[in-house]
Order: structure tokens, then sequence, then C-alpha cells
């Protein structure tokens, strides 16, 4: 029941105080608990939107970045080879390049005059390309350090692509022509597929001008939208010139309720000319419909608890010639009062102005496991460790002393060991109208551990490669760079491993993306049970995987990654696929020894060695000097 206390008779404007003070106190608590709830709601969702965009983000930024390598790789054998250099020869590095880049449809190189003197697809050598778009940009505004990116067009395949483009330079730095290639949207997609997380939700790519090129799931009369309208959610992310935004209202695209987080993609190391810009989005609608029901249930139940208590007022005093009926009223009253109170699912309590507890609701008792007669006059060093009553004696000193309205997170040990995490508000409880003299405290508190529990998974998600469980590429440079960081300093031997999948691409075009991830899955389970605690593995994009190795020297690293090669090579994932199926793996491999270079230094020459494994044959370990 509700605390009572022995008084004088109240008149009767007294007694309708008294209750509206009640009752606004009680709905003051519980709109501000449905409002930090809905806040708390919408910031939650915020931070998983952001989260995904940034995953999706940071894999187009790995996945530039070897598009970028590949065609400044394909101008620097140009200007090696020379102007008398045939054009059949370079169109073979074009095809074999083309086939170990999964992402690149077609490769050109460009002279100019607008002519094609090479290229992946034979049918195109000889054709002349001076009118499309991506040349005429390069031309028009030449800079031999700048990637073009071109806008999104319709191929000859009815699929939305785009360019990406470097300028060839002439003796003098004169425009001299292009290489450029075209990107398969299967690209992006298989990253936009795999943050979506909710039925409703939907993501996608839009290029810096402002044509749409991409979404998932795929929705291709959107394709080409112009996304660059004023008040756009597009727009406004661009005027705001932050590489991350979170927009709430109706989308331009599909005119529907959206929450939406935009996350600019435009590596300062690549130049771009133009940006790309990610967004992943949800209905507004799902996003809160819990809340709202949570809402509209504790909404009914405050217009009940206040027609109830209403009603018995209004019945006590039309009746009060009845003392003992006025009596009984009142006590129905409470009754029904502390029975509603009982039913909200947090925890609802009062105490006078010595700290003791004179009232709490059925789950805040259930929580102290006490009766409400043991409760009364009891006082939170009773219920709490030292530490966790001393925290609630300050917050009510503020309230009964200063007349605070506090809100606060309160942390509680529990008998086991765990911690409990609870969202305390309180507020003063007044004597009289005039708020001369306070005589209590009423409070409320929610359990919000799982909550805190949540935003600790998904930190942890974020530095994991959703598909292997390896380290993703940001996390395994974050741990890489304070392992060389440890070697350089007490003189260890460092060694760093860079895998790659032979024939990936093959594998996903003969038998599915499915099989391509049990492939990458295999290989990451592998890895896992070849290398020590010590060792630091990480998937830093598509195929490709690293290793370092601490205290281990270039020897002891040819050993390791031979045995690795051929525990892949004589892996059968038949029973896993259903196929028959072997794949094996290349492996570049560099000591660190007296070299003065970072982390990206080191995977760079471990490229190199790799990508001397993949031209002497594959299925092999090469070491760089």
């Amino acid at each position: 029941m509700l605390p009572r206390r022995p008084q004088p008779g109240l008149s009767g404007l007294a007694k309708w105080l008294a209750l509206g003070i009640a009752l606004l106190i009680l709905g003051g608590l519980i709109f501000v608990n449905l409002q930090i709830e809905r806040e708390r709601t919408g910031m939650r969702e915020q931070e998983r939107l952001l989260a995904q965009a940034k995953v999706i983000a940071d894999n187009m930024e790995f996945q530039l970045t070897a598009a970028s390598h590949a065609l400044t790789s394909i101008r620097n054998t140009l200007a090696r080879r020379g102007a008398a250099a045939g054009r059949g020869d370079i169109s073979g590095d074009l095809t074999s390049l083309s086939n170990a880049m999964p992402g690149i449809r077609t490769l050109l190189v460009i002279d100019a005059s607008g002519k094609a003197l090479a290229s992946n697809r034979a049918e195109l050598v000889g054709t002349d390309l001076s009118a499309r778009g991506y040349f005429q940009t390069v031309r028009k505004q030449p800079n031999a350090n700048t990637l073009y990116v071109s806008q999104p067009f319709r191929t000859v395949l009815d699929v939305y692509s785009l360019n990406l483009t470097r300028m060839l330079a002439g003796p003098n730095g004169e425009f001299a022509g292009i290489v450029t290639a075209t990107v398969d949207p299967e690209f992006f997609k298989t990253a936009l597929d795999s943050v979506l997380y909710a039925p409703d939700m939907w993501d996608a790519i839009v290029h810096g001008d402002g044509q749409l090129l991409l979404t998932a799931p795929e929705n291709k009369p959107l394709y080409g939208m112009d996304q660059a309208r004023p008040g756009s959610f597009f727009s406004r992310h661009l005027e705001s010139g932050q590489t991350r935004n979170v927009f709430t209202g109706t989308t331009y695209a599909t005119k529907d309720e959206r929450m939406m987080a935009l996350h600019t993609v435009r590596p300062a190391a690549l130049n771009m000319d133009k940006a790309l810009v990610v967004s992943a989005s949800r209905e507004l609608d799902a996003i809160y419909a819990t809340w709202r029901h949570n809402a509209f249930a504790q909404g009914m139940l405050f217009a009940v608890i206040s027609l109830i208590s209403l009603m018995g007022l209004y019945g006590y005093q039309a009746s009060r010639r009845v003392h003992e009926r006025e009596a009984r009223e009142a006590r129905m009253m409470a009754e029904r009062f502390s029975l509603a109170l009982d039913k909200i699912p947090t925890y609802i309590y009062m105490k006078d102005r010595q700290r003791r507890y004179v009232y709490a609701n059925r789950p805040t008792l259930d929580l102290f496991r006490v009766s409400e007669a043991e409760l009364r006059g009891s006082d939170d060093d009773r219920f709490f460790p030292p530490e966790t009553a001393a925290h609630l004696h300050d917050i009510d000193t503020r309230v009964l002393e200063h007349g605070e309205d506090t809100a606060e997170e309160v942390i509680a040990e529990q008998a086991d060991g765990s911690r409990r995490v609870y969202w305390e508000i309180k507020t003063p409880i007044y004597e009289d109208a005039e708020k001369t003299r306070i005589w209590g405290i009423c409070g409320i508190s929610t359990d919000i551990t799982e909550h805190m529990e949540l935003l600790e998974q998904l930190k942890a998600q974020a530095s994991k490669d959703y598909l292997t469980g390896l380290s993703n590429r940001r996390h395994f440079m974050e741990r890489g760079e304070n392992e060389l960081a440890l070697a350089r300093r007490y003189d260890h031997a460092l060694s760093l491993l860079m895998i790659d999948i032979d024939h990936f691409k093959n594998i996903n075009d003969s038998h599915g993306h499915k099989v391509g991830d049990s492939v990458l899955q295999q290989l990451a389970d592998i890895l896992r049970s070849s290398f020590r605690s010590v060792d630091i593995i990480g998937r830093i994009g598509g195929e490709e995987f690293a290793v370092l190795l601490p205290e281990t020297d270039i020897q002891q690293a040819q050993e390791v990654a031979e045995r690795l090669r051929l525990s892949v090579e004589g892996t059968d994932l038949s029973q896993a696929t259903g196929l028959p199926l072997h794949f094996t793996i290349s492996i570049g491999a560099v000591e660190l020894g007296n070299r003065e270079v970072g982390l990206g230094g080191l995977l760079d020459l471990a490229d190199v060695a790799l990508y001397q494994a993949k031209q002497t044959g594959r299925n092999r370990v090469c070491f760089s000097a």
C-alpha cells in the first residue's frame, strides 16, 4: 500500500491539490522515463546504423585503394616499357590483372586521341572512346595525381557501373591518355548485403554528384536518380562538411519516413576528384514500434490511475457525511493506486527526510527481497554495498537539501561479483503547494544493464570481420602497429605473412558466393589452428589475409608459411560444400629486420613477395629481400 501519515483532515481544495501533485509527479516520472527510453532507442539505432555504414565505407575504401594501386601499377608498367611496347603484351597483363581482381569488369589503356590501345577485352582494342565522359573529364582537367571517379552509367549489360581512371602523362607531364577500370557493381554489393539486419533496412551508394549507384536490397528503378536536391539528406550531409551524419525525416528517393546514416568515402591518399557516399537507413515506424507499444500501455495505465484517483476523491467528498464510508473509499483508492504502481515494470519508491523507505512498489520489494512491513524504516545500507549506498546518500542529499531533480547512472555490485547498472530519477516531495519544506523523495529506477552490455557488444563487433570472425583491417593495423613498436624497442625479430587464395574469383564464378564464403571461413579456421596465441591474424580485404609473427625471423616464418601452405593444399571442402573442391594459397613473407618502415610499408613489401608467388605459378611461398 501507499504510505499514510497521521494528520488533521484536509480541506476539499487541499485534497484535490495533493492528488494533483501526486498525479503530476507520477505522470512526470512516466513521461520522463518514456522520453529517455525513446531517446535511447533513437541513439541506439543511430549508433548501429553509423556502425553498419562505417563497415561498408571501410570495405569500399579498401577496394578503391586496391583498384587505384592496380591502375597505378599499369601506368608504371607502361612508363617502364615505353612507347615501343606492344599493345598485345600489355593486353595480356590487363587480362591477368582483371582475373586477379574480381571487382573489375574492364581495363583499358587509351591514348591522347581517345583510341583504345589495350584492354582485357580484345574487342575493344582500336575503338574510338574519345566521346566517353570519363575520357573527356581527364582531358579537360588533367592531373596525374588524381583518381577520377566517373558518374554512374548504364552499361551494355544493363547494369549501373562507374569508372575509376588515372591519367597517363607524356615526357613533359602533358596529357598522354588514360588507364581506366570499369567497376563491377558486385564489387560493392557483398558489403551492402552483409550489414542488413532488419527487413525494413536498406543501404545505398551514391556518387558525389548525387547519382544513386547501387542499393541493397536491389531497387533498379532508383538507379541513376539525382539525390543532390535542396533539403535532401544527401545535400544536407555534403553541406555539413562532416564525414558522418544521421538524419531523420522523409527520404527523397522513396518518400517514406526513415532514419538514415551517411558516411563519405574519400580517402585522402587517393586524391579522388569525386567522393562516394554510403547510406544505411531504417523506417522510423519499425524503429519505434516497441517504444510506441510501451508508451501506449503506460499512458493507458496512467489514465486509469488518474481516472480512478479523481473519481475516488470525488466520491469521497460527495459522501463525506458518512465518515466510515469516506474512510473506506480512501483506502480503496490507495489500494488501487498501489496496485497500478505494482504493474509498472520499473522500480518506484518513496523515502522520508531521514532517507528511510516508506513505500516501494512490488518490483522494488521483489528486488530487495523484503515485504512492505520489512521495508519501512530501512535505508540503503541494508540493500546495497557500501560504495553504492554512499553514492545514493549523496544523491538523496542533493534532492532533500537543495530541491534538485536528479537523473544519473548508479552501479551496484552483486553478491556473485556481477554488476547491475540503473538509471535513477529522483524528485523532492513537498509538504505544501508553496514548496516551503521538503517532506521526502519520490524515485524511479530502471535497470539498463542489458542496454549497456549491448553497447559493449557493438563496440566489440566493430573490430571483427563479419564473415570470418578474425580481426578486420582496422583492428589488425592497430594491434600490428603496437607489436611493431615493441619489436623495435626491444630489438626482437618480427615477420609478416601476406596470404591470398589462388583463383578465388573462379571459385565464386563456378560455385557461387556461398561456397566462396565457405572457403574464406575454412581458411580462417586453418589460420586460427596453425598459429600461436601471440600471433596477430586478420582479414584485410576480399580473399587477402595477413599474419604478424612476433619474435620470428625469416627462416622460422618460411617454415611456418610452408606448413600452412601444405595444410591448405590438403584440405578437402567436399563435405562442407557438397562439391568436390580443393583450394590453394600463395604467401608473401617479409622480415622487419633493420627496415625503417611502418606496418603499412611492411604490408607493401609482403604484397610484392605475394605478387611474385602469384606470377611464378601460385601455391607457393616467396620472400621479400
